[in-house]
């Protein structure tokens, strides 16, 4: 197996990993919806919460830099 091979075959088992972590985070949030109705919209909040802090955090680090 070559280089560019062993690349490939990296970023297809990265991909698989990240959409079989993609579903389980997608189908927990479905399972706890339906016991608790609302709570797809407040995780989707939370996480677009998060999302930007994470952003101002990640520019206020570099800004330091």
């Amino acid at each position: 197996m070559d280089i560019d091979q062993w690349l490939e075959r990296l970023r297809r088992s990265d991909r698989a990993l990240y959409n079989s972590m993609a579903l389980e985070v997608w189908s927990i949030a479905r399972t706890m919806d339906s016991l608790i109705p609302g709570f797809w919209n407040r995780f989707m909040e939370n996480r677009q919460t998060a999302l930007k802090q994470f952003v101002i955090q990640r520019k206020k680090e570099e800004n330091r830099e």
